[in-house]
């Protein structure tokens, strides 16, 4: 058995993937992306300093609404 990974770029792409499944000839296997290989994909790091500056801007904007 060979598993593969592929990107759904269109629904219709999904309905044959999930008759195919109904047919029994492959299995669906939905994987969550794990907030670890997420990091790999961001383009600018950001500096400590820069992220919590980034979070007490969100907290007073949140709590200047209520």
């Amino acid at each position: 058995m060979t598993t593969l990974a592929i990107e759904i770029t269109n629904e219709k792409a999904l309905r044959l993937l999930q008759d195919l499944e109904d047919l029994n000839i492959i299995r669906v296997i939905k994987n969550q992306t794990k907030l670890s290989s997420l990091r790999g994909k961001i383009k600018t790091k950001m500096s400590n300093e820069a992220i919590d500056k980034q979070i007490n801007d969100l907290r007073n904007e949140w709590q200047r609404d209520i």
